[in-house]
């Protein structure tokens, strides 16, 4: 009965807007590979369609799964370690997978990428930490009503110290480290972005949010100074602030921009779009997979996609506002972070508004690690959703 009662929370908007991009990521990584001479490619399609129904899988495992999301909190070392294990692996057997990164692991035919898996772990243990969760709810009931007492809200009554945010801020730093080591900046930057969503849902005092913000301009400098050893970050960034005629980057914009303008408004139709058919435009299927959509769906295309997001960000936000404590809010906050920051920037640079950055079109463009990593994020989503207190949105 307690089951039943638990699975009317189930959010189907949330998943059904999941399972609709997930499919239409299917049908344009299809389109954009239709016209490739590589088979692997043209096969891609239905390996992506495998794994959306993988990851649909996760989803209703996790949102199932026995006992409630504060199990997660007691794990976040294990998390912590698993994660730094894996970045650790990677920089020292790592093979090249997709562009300069070497962050893969191979196993077999199975490539892992564990940046994508330190996305979800950094997630749980940001979230435990600043959280202040408890290995006993006991506790943590007890200080909650003892802030209903004293007028307070239950995040107030959460509300992390200075040594959450220290440690917090901390974990992170040494995960993107490791990333931005392999060398991949783009995915460094989702692991911060992550953080700093995460902070301010925890509602930390302004002076901590003011601090960040400083440690982050000074740490502008010898950012670019690392960048010396990585000579594709320096042109990525350069040719976005500078384009230089001939340059590989100043070539991808260039491309890029070409296949969403000549879309129109209902598009060239799907398979008939020039610049990806005719191989212009470069990693059609992953980076700038936008830009085919663009150009073979036109406007119409884009406001439909733009759509599905949009409901998808509403219904994770209703999670984040229904959630019963602060481990649960920031749990989501992570999840939409993570989703919103790399649809912003992959939509950016296919549009010349941002530098160049192998960063996927979240469901859209084709990528296991990718696709799993967030539908796993949507599971955790969905287990918060289903053990809230009885709030309408």
């Amino acid at each position: 009965m307690k089951g039943r009662r638990l699975w009317r929370h189930f959010d189907y908007v949330l998943l059904g807007a999941a399972v609709v991009l997930t499919i239409f990521g299917v049908v344009m990584i299809q389109s954009a590979n239709r016209g490739s001479l590589d088979t692997q490619l043209q096969d891609e399609w239905g390996r992506q369609a495998i794994l959306g129904v993988v990851g649909v899988g996760l989803v209703f495992l996790l949102a199932a799964f026995p006992r409630d999301y504060h199990w997660l909190a007691d794990l976040w070392p294990l998390a912590f370690v698993a994660a730094s294990v894996l970045l650790v692996l990677a920089l020292i057997f790592g093979s090249s997978g997709v562009g300069q990164v070497s962050g893969w692991l191979y196993l077999g035919p199975l490539g892992l990428q564990p940046s994508y898996i330190a996305m979800n772990l950094l997630t749980i243990s940001v979230a435990a930490i600043l959280g202040q969760a408890r290995r006993k709810r006991t506790a943590s009931q007890s200080l909650l009503a003892g802030a209903r007492k004293s007028g307070l809200s239950d995040v107030a009554a959460e509300r992390p110290g200075v040594r959450g945010f220290l440690f917090s801020g901390l974990l992170t730093l040494a995960l993107a480290a490791l990333v931005f080591l392999e060398p991949d900046m783009a995915t460094a930057a989702v692991l911060v972005a992550m953080w700093a969503a995460m902070l301010l849902e925890s509602n930390v005092p302004a002076r901590y949010l003011a601090i960040t913000v400083i440690v982050a301009l000074v740490a502008i400098y010898p950012l670019w100074g690392l960048m010396d050893q990585y000579p594709y970050m320096r042109e990525r960034v350069l040719g976005f602030l500078s384009p230089a005629p001939g340059s590989s980057a100043a070539y991808q914009v260039s491309q890029a921009l070409i296949a969403v303008g000549s879309g129109g408004f209902w598009g060239k139709g799907l398979g008939q779009g020039t610049q990806s058919q005719l191989r212009y435009l470069p990693v059609r299927h992953t980076d700038f997979i936008f830009s085919v959509l663009a150009e073979e769906l036109g406007f119409a295309g884009v406001m439909l996609l733009f759509a599905l997001y949009l409901v998808l960000f509403l219904r994770l936000i209703r999670i984040i506002l229904i959630a019963p404590d602060l481990f649960g809010k920031l749990l989501v906050t992570g999840v939409l972070a993570m989703i919103l920051f790399q649809m912003a920037v992959n939509v950016g640079m296919n549009l010349g508004m941002l530098p160049v950055a192998g960063l996927p079109l979240p469901f859209i463009s084709y990528g296991p690690n990718a696709l799993l990593t967030t539908m796993i994020g949507i599971g955790i989503a969905e287990n918060v959703a289903m053990r809230h207190r009885r709030l309408e949105f």
